[in-house]
């Protein structure tokens, strides 16, 4: 296969193109004056609390896409950091309340314009009709990737080369 090909079937990769937008999200992040004392998923976790006040770590995991253990990962640094506070749920003693401090929601109030800034630069390199599209069209392949149906194929044996 030539480089042009190979180049090619990197420009239609979705994983690929995904990644590659992502890093540049992240680099816009990074070139934020202030920097920002949040992660993109810790921000999702303050939006989600702002919004329900002692959510279980189960609500806040259903409500960002992100897997249990991360999100275990994300609300104990959070906690290091003094934006939330946590305790065992009065309904279920397995599972734990989580609140936004005052911090939290002072970083959240903080970390708000910065993100709409960098969502707007993404998205401001597309006309605007395009850019609600795109954002639908992410919200789709979301969902399609989250269907309980969907199983996610296994790896092919590779057969024995043939002598």
């Amino acid at each position: 296969m030539t480089k042009k090909s190979e180049d090619k079937r990197l420009e239609r990769s979705p994983v690929h193109l995904i990644h590659r937008a992502s890093q540049g999200a992240d680099d816009l992040l990074q070139a934020e004056k202030e920097p920002l004392d949040l992660t993109p998923r810790q921000f999702a976790v303050l939006e989600v609390l702002s919004r329900n006040e002692g959510a279980s770590q189960r609500v806040l995991v259903d409500a960002t896409g992100i897997d249990r253990s991360t999100m275990a990962d994300i609300i104990q640094r959070m906690l290091k950091k003094g934006f939330v506070k946590r305790r065992r749920s009065s309904d279920d003693a397995r599972a734990y309340s989580v609140k936004l401090t005052e911090s939290g929601a002072q970083t959240l109030k903080v970390t708000r314009p910065v993100m709409r800034r960098i969502d707007e630069h993404l998205l401001a390199a597309l006309p605007a009709k395009r850019a609600e599209d795109f954002l639908e069209n992410l919200k789709i392949v979301i969902a399609a990737l989250n269907a309980p149906e969907v199983v996610i194929p296994a790896k092919k044996k590779r057969r024995a080369a043939r002598s």
